[in-house]
């Protein structure tokens, strides 16, 4: 899934998956003669030729529409609905009849003038980020980070679970510093994009004049975003570069926003001194929103969508789909597809169908494998590594939580445990458990973290 996929790279994507669903022939007359204009808002505009542009537009109202939403969906996690543009006409724009007509799109809706290379999107604004218990404090924060880049809380780095809204967040500070600066020099990559860009950089070797573009790129920057920092875990190469950019850009007083997946000490084979300068700033949590929360989110997804959906089936979806907030929103578009392309009401029956179809009331069954593989891949190591003998500090944390989470949340006594983790004794599980028991009860994070895990080992995440 991507949210950065351009009109042609979600057009070759979709089509595909059209060909495959509907065969040559029905392919060839009216999916192939198509050709991809842009994305507006939610609308995929597509350019229609005028002499079939008729039986064209029928048969995807009849058949095609349906199915290009779900795939849409599939690659962005957006409800993105087609639009048709008649070559004879350019201004003849069609939407399926079970859409809304076309309407020009408010001020608040239209693309903020960022740098070209930014990478942001427009729609990550705060506008559209809903406020609630479990991201109030990150939102106070960000808001004031946009207002004052470089001033106050320098860098600022935002950690949660999957899906929590983070990257809307940080983006959300691009966006808002952008419209009030136009000519402000703003970029957002993932830590994967940078490390990609400084290893191109060294791959040409005597080429100086890329190592120079690498470093002026990053370092005369307004503001740096760096999504899942995390992944940098264990390439001290990397962290080494981002070390300088990171003296070069808040020596200047530039702003730095970063997102992880987990507190930064809690990030294996992080430099201390990055950990450090990390600490210079501030950090803040988002947590996995409370119902009223994502009742709001729905209701704000409703209204960007001109839909009109009853509050009960609202707080049934909300009820419901407790995983994340981008879980939650994937919910929402498949529910808003049924009623826009399938004719369906909407009913609580309908929202149960579809509760039905992604399996929301149906949790993981709790194993020892299953807490295993997830706390082994939350600390980045393997699960024949937690059963070794090995005492690596990173590893023992990681074999701990595992065995704590074990004793919690499974009927498996001490020496049961014992043996799923390397034939050890019950008393060195006991131990285990004791110590990590302790945490819980005195630090906050800890806590956090624990049960953080605990929900993604029962949702399956």
């Amino acid at each position: 899934m991507s949210d950065n996929l351009n009109s042609t790279e979600l057009w070759d994507k979709v089509s595909f998956s059209l060909y495959q669903d509907l065969g040559a022939i029905s392919f060839g007359s009216f999916v192939d003669p198509l050709t991809p204009v842009g994305i507006e808002s939610n609308r995929f505009i597509l350019k229609v030729p005028g002499e079939f542009a008729d039986k064209i537009i029928d048969q995807w109202n009849t058949e095609i529409a349906m199915k290009f939403v779900e795939y849409a969906n599939k690659e962005t996690g957006k409800f993105i609905r087609p639009e048709f543009q008649k070559t004879d006409d350019s201004n003849n724009l069609q939407e399926s009849p079970a859409t809304s007509a076309a309407k020009p799109l408010e001020e608040s809706e239209q693309h903020i003038p960022f740098s070209q290379d930014a990478g942001l999107n427009p729609d990550f604004t705060f506008d559209h980020f809903v406020i609630g218990s479990g991201n109030e404090n990150a939102r106070a924060i960000a808001q004031a980070v946009a207002e004052g880049p470089g001033k106050v809380y320098n860098p600022y780095l935002i950690y949660g679970g999957v899906g929590l809204g983070k990257t809307h967040l940080m983006q959300a500070i691009g966006n808002k510093y952008a419209k009030d600066n136009p000519n402000a020099r703003i970029k957002y990559a993932t830590a994967e994009d940078f490390l990609n860009d400084f290893t191109n950089s060294l791959r040409k070797g005597g080429d100086t004049n890329a190592t120079a573009l690498f470093k002026k790129t990053y370092r005369s920057l307004d503001m740096l975003l760096v999504d899942d920092i995390q992944f940098w875990a264990g390439k001290p190469q990397v962290q080494e570069e981002f070390f300088n950019t990171f003296n070069a850009l808040t020596k200047a007083n530039k702003q730095i926003v970063m997102t992880s997946d987990r507190y930064p000490n809690d990030i294996p084979d992080l430099q201390d001194r990055l950990k450090s300068r990390f600490e210079q700033g501030i950090t803040s949590d988002i947590q996995k929103p409370d119902v009223q929360t994502r009742v709001a989110i729905l209701r704000n997804l409703q209204d960007q969508n001109d839909l009109d959906i009853p509050n009960d089936v609202l707080q049934l979806i909300g009820e419901s789909v407790d995983d994340n907030v981008r879980t939650l929103e994937g919910a929402f578009h498949k529910f808003e597809a049924k009623i826009r392309f399938m004719n369906k009401p909407a009913t609580i029956e309908t929202a149960k169908s579809i509760l039905d179809e992604i399996n929301a009331n149906k949790k993981t069954v709790v194993t020892v494998d299953r807490i295993q593989q997830v706390v082994a891949a939350y600390y980045m190591q393997t699960v024949d590594d937690m059963k070794s003998s090995r005492r690596q500090s990173d590893l023992v944390m990681a074999r701990h939580v595992a065995i704590y989470l074990t004793r919690t949340m499974t009927d498996m006594s001490l020496p049961q445990i014992g043996h799923a983790f390397g034939d050890r004794d019950h008393s060195s599980i006991s131990h285990a458990f004791t110590k990590i028991e302790e945490q819980v009860e005195k630090e906050a994070r800890m806590k956090e973290m624990i049960q953080a895990l605990a929900e993604d080992i029962r949702n399956g995440q």
